[in-house]
């Protein structure tokens, strides 16, 4: 059986296990830079793929999806798929098809829960140092943090990550570099950008799948609604394909440590045209902040530790949770009352480079430097 560790930050050791199916396969693309050989101690969560049956004595839900207990186990079911989970969340099996991202959120919780103990919280967000000043980019999903990452990249900055990092609430960011998930808006956006296709078939479907996107409105009829369905659902679909940002940008630094000068919190504009960046209040960017770590893992996370909390005899996990969400949004309120903090509407736009977008965030992202220097 194919097995992998990796170390983070020297807080939390995970093992992943299995071969084939997305289930454990994402993890070793994403994590593969805090991979180790050899660790010196065991692992504090076990990532496992599984093909054994699971069969729940007491469900909450329907037969097909259901959190379940089968006496030894905690169940997370959605037909065929599923997680099994030994009491402590220390050891999770998942099914050859298993959602990863799914089985991620409770493994970046045990980090989570180790990290804040010393300052740091996880924040849903890219971030870059450029002329010497670091930036970090709170923001939702589809609200730009990659593109935003990619036309400061272009521009020479270092990076310390793409989707998430942590911030410390003495002013100090971690970064957190995993390979980034590249999605066809991002190369639609940057034409210019080489990702490495698995065969010629991956890259047929990549192209017909970006010119339906192109072409294609789902507003317009039922047979282009239809058109939007099919290629989502079997083109598009939830494969993720994770590139190195080495790979897209071989110049570009990594940046493991740093000291956070601005936070710019990212959201979609889908009605303007051009980049508008505002100072915002402390008490504003806790709010957003808080609200993207809600919707981004936080629910989830609830949601099944509530399941498990009255499934599974033994201690409470929400508490664990309500616990790390608190002392998160301490660190949050702490680093963003010394940093300069922002909101930025950023355009909805297929055609980033060609409408000038990057540019405009690189001169707004600069100017925040000026500002901050007086000039």
């Amino acid at each position: 059986m194919k097995r992998r560790h990796y170390d983070f930050f020297g807080a939390v050791l995970l093992e992943v296990r299995g071969d084939g199916g997305r289930s454990t396969g994402q993890f070793y693309t994403m994590f593969d830079h805090f991979e180790v050989d050899d660790p010196d101690r065991e692992p504090d969560v076990v990532i496992e793929r599984t093909t054994e049956d699971v069969e729940s004595e007491t469900v909450l839900g329907d037969p097909g999806e259901h959190y379940g207990w089968t006496g030894d186990r905690f169940v997370v079911r959605n037909g065929s798929k599923y997680m099994a989970v030994d009491p402590g969340w220390e050891h999770v099996y998942v099914s050859p098809d298993w959602e990863p991202f799914f089985a991620t959120y409770p493994v970046e919780f045990r980090i989570r829960e180790a990290l804040v103990k010393d300052g740091y919280a996880l924040v849903h967000g890219s971030g870059v140092e450029l002329n010497g000043e670091t930036t970090v980019f709170p923001a939702w999903r589809g609200g730009g943090k990659t593109n935003t990452l990619l036309s400061l990249l272009h521009e020479g900055s270092g990076y310390l990550s793409d989707d998430r990092l942590w911030v410390g609430a003495d002013g100090t960011a971690l970064g957190y570099p995993l390979s980034v998930n590249l999605q066809p808006y991002n190369l639609r956006s940057f034409p210019e950008l080489d990702v490495r296709h698995d065969d010629v078939r991956d890259r047929i479907r990549d192209e017909v799948s970006q010119f339906i996107e192109l072409n294609v409105d789902s507003n317009a009829s039922l047979l282009h609604t239809g058109v939007d369905f099919l290629n989502r659902k079997y083109l598009t679909g939830n494969d993720r394909s994770f590139t190195k940002v080495g790979e897209v940008f071989p110049r570009a630094d990594h940046v493991a440590e740093s000291t956070v000068d601005n936070v710019v919190v990212l959201g979609a504009a889908p009605r303007s045209d051009h980049v508008a960046i505002e100072e915002a209040s402390t008490d504003r960017i806790v709010d957003a902040v808080n609200a993207i770590s809600y919707y981004e893992w936080n629910e989830l996370l609830e949601e099944y530790f509530r399941a498990y909390d009255a499934l599974c005899p033994g201690p409470s996990f929400t508490e664990r949770l309500e616990e790390v969400i608190a002392a998160e949004e301490a660190v949050f309120r702490e680093l963003f009352a010394d940093v300069d903090t922002y909101r930025a509407a950023i355009p909805r736009s297929s055609e980033w480079h060609a409408d000038g977008i990057d540019r405009e965030v690189v001169d707004g992202i600069e100017s925040l430097s000026d500002a901050t220097d007086g000039t």
